[in-house]
């Protein structure tokens, strides 16, 4: 038996036709190794093909230069506004291919490949033309239905124009409006019947105008404007199902928003300004697992009080609020998605993940899609924050003339006691739709996943971290110091432990600084203890403020109170100055007076060696002599300098 070799590559590509069972389909993009999405080009339908199960469209060499002159974009990938069409075939050759068709169409659908591939070479045509010309034949049972219909207003914009007016229509659009800048069409007129004009040719209308810049795709038009995102958001399929996502605790998501409600402090009322959220969701349920509320933007500390609020239980914390309900949510979740902010990629993150073991992995980029149960998320929440009194509503023409300061009553202490009871009792129990919901409320959802199993089997109830507070601890910002006779000092501050004492005993001070330092963690809103890690025995050591008479402070205060009191020693700042430019000026001249005394003497010396009279040479000095006329030249010396300055300072 012999094998013909068949070079044909099936192209995945964007854009690449495939077949998959005698249908002609269009690639949009690859799904993973194993489907890729794409669209039926005789019903537009799209879904995923199996990649195994795919074959290329046979082209022969005539109907690829069939396929040329049809299908012009196809082999000029460039941008074009080429606008021919295909002449009418022959009457006899459309009834012996309506022939052919009919004795296809009469053969079973899984043994048609042989008989569309010997009725594509025997016409000159693409085996995708033949499908199509199948599917005409299907649904009009006459040789006329092969036709194309030559009507006028089908015969495209060119037809009634006149080529060469068409041409120079293209040709301004192509450089004022499909282009990085673009002009509009209305400005476009303009230029357009300019060029005509000089040319001697017709004026055109703007409908006219608009009718041939709308014969380019509106996609085509975004890509050839430069708008690759907005084509690429308003075109590309969205994800159907979220990897990881069929239990919960598989997928989760964190992210920050701004409250948009104007916050009063809680000593004078007074408006204090709008706060941020930060969110942790379960992707599978929509159970809010944890969330934190902060006056600063987004950051490490917000990011990890969140992040050790939906890994603990929430007895205590609903108890403490006085809150009554069920919120049944703790435990490590097997992948957290996140954005590319520093706050959730930084070190932090990365040592939570190597100690409680769970993926982070961070969502593409300009993929929103990969956010959307996050985002849904804050938009309910956003709703409900309109109802409260000094919302800020969402954008300034919703908000109009409300004054938000004005009508503000809530502190962020009160708010999250609002947000905290609405989450449990209403957000949690309300119907929720999307993949998986069935309009289940996602307290159900989770229970189901726990319980009863949906997609998966029940996971069963989630590992409870034994210590909280390491937990905490091990989520708070990091900084890295050098232990020095039991004390740290960081913040200005100095910070002491008898513990910290031993630890420091096992660094060779020898060793660089950076060989030498500790990991401190250390919660900005009191900085009166820090925690320094012992890498020996992997735990916190507790330190706190050597001088025991100062209070509790939070970092922003402790700033602030730095920034109050000031510089003082600044007082004397150009004193110095002035000091320091004389002194310069003193070493220069002394410099100068130097070069010129070696200057000089090495003259003598050269002047005497050169001399046709040798000068008698004196009879050596005895040494107090000597020591005598250097040390009068030295005094001499200094007495010069001591003139020279003073005759410039006088100037």
């Amino acid at each position: 038996m012999s094998t013909s070799m068949n070079k044909a590559l099936i192209s995945l590509r964007t854009g690449s036709k495939v077949l998959h069972k005698e249908e002609v389909w269009l690639v949009e993009s690859a799904e993973d190794f194993q489907r890729v999405l794409a669209q039926r080009l005789s019903d537009g339908r799209r879904d995923f093909l199996p990649i195994f199960e795919l074959d290329a469209p046979v082209v022969t060499a005539e109907t690829d230069e069939d396929a040329k002159q049809t299908n012009p974009k196809r082999h000029k990938p460039e941008f074009t506004m080429d606008s021919k069409f295909d002449l009418e075939p022959d009457l006899q050759v459309h009834m012996k291919l309506y022939q052919a068709l009919v004795a296809v169409l009469k053969v079973p659908r899984g043994l048609r490949r042989a008989s569309i591939r010997k009725l594509a070479a025997e016409f000159s045509i693409s085996e995708p033309t033949v499908y199509r010309k199948i599917k005409v034949v299907e649904q009009n049972t006459t040789a006329d239905s092969l036709y194309r219909a030559v009507r006028r207003d089908k015969k495209g914009v060119g037809s009634r124009i006149g080529q060469e007016r068409l041409k120079i229509v293209e040709e301004v659009l192509r450089a004022k409006h499909f282009v990085d800048t673009p002009r509009n069409i209305p400005s476009c007129l303009d230029l357009v019947n300019s060029a005509l004009t000089k040319s001697n040719l017709e004026e055109v209308s703007l409908s006219l105008l608009y009718k041939i810049r709308n014969k380019v795709t509106y996609k085509d038009q975004l890509l050839a404007q430069g708008r690759k995102k907005e084509a690429r958001d308003t075109f590309r399929p969205s994800v159907d199902h979220l990897p990881n996502n069929d239990f919960p605790l598989g997928t989760v998501q964190v992210d920050h928003t701004p409250c948009q409600i104007c916050f009063v402090d809680e000593s004078n009322r007074m408006p204090v300004g709008d706060a941020w959220l930060t969110l942790v969701i379960d992707c599978y349920s929509r159970m809010i697992l944890g969330f934190y509320l902060s006056f600063g933007g987004p950051s490490t500390l917000s990011t990890g009080l969140a992040l050790s609020r939906a890994f603990l239980p929430k007895d205590t914390l609903l108890r403490r609020m006085d809150i009554k309900g069920d919120w049944p949510c703790w435990g490590f979740p097997d992948l957290i998605l996140v954005d590319n902010a520093n706050e959730l990629n930084g070190y932090m993150m990365q040592s939570a993940r190597e100690n409680y073991r769970f993926t982070i992995r961070n969502r593409p980029i300009g993929f929103p899609q990969f956010g959307g149960h996050v985002e849904s998320a804050f938009k309910s929440f956003m709703e409900e924050i309109k109802t409260i009194p000094g919302t800020k509503f969402s954008n300034p023409t919703e908000r109009a003339e409300y004054d938000s300061e004005g009508r503000s009553i809530m502190t962020l202490k009160e708010f999250e006691w609002y947000f905290t009871d609405f989450l449990v009792n209403d957000y949690h129990l309300s119907e929720h739709r999307g993949e998986g919901m069935e309009r289940r409320a996602p307290l159900q959802r989770w229970n189901a996943g726990i319980f009863e199993g949906d997609v998966f089997p029940p996971i069963g109830l989630p590992d409870i971290p034994t210590d909280a507070l390491a937990l905490q601890i091990s989520l708070m910002p990091v900084d890295w110091r050098v232990i020095n006779k039991a004390t740290i000092s960081i913040f200005d501050e100095t910070y002491y432990s008898g513990a910290l004492a031993t630890l420091g005993d096992l660094v060779d001070p020898r060793k660089a600084t950076e060989d030498r330092k500790f990991e401190v963690r250390y919660d900005p809103r009191d900085i009166s203890k820090i925690w320094v890690k012992d890498p020996v025995e992997d735990s916190y050591i507790e330190a706190t403020f050597a001088d025991l008479r100062k209070p509790s402070i939070s970092l922003w205060e402790h700033k602030a109170q730095k920034r109050a009191l000031g510089r003082p020693a600044d007082e004397f700042k150009q004193q110095r100055w002035e000091s320091m430019e004389r002194r310069e000026a003193f070493k220069l001249e002394s410099k100068k007076l130097t070069k010129q005394a070696r200057r000089d003497a090495e003259r003598a010396k050269r002047d005497a060696a050169e001399a046709i009279t040798k000068p008698v040479v004196p009879k050596k000095p005895s040494a107090p002599t000597s020591t005598l006329v250097s040390r009068r030249t030295n005094e001499e010396i200094r007495e010069e300098m001591r003139r020279r300055l003073e005759l410039r300072g006088d100037e």
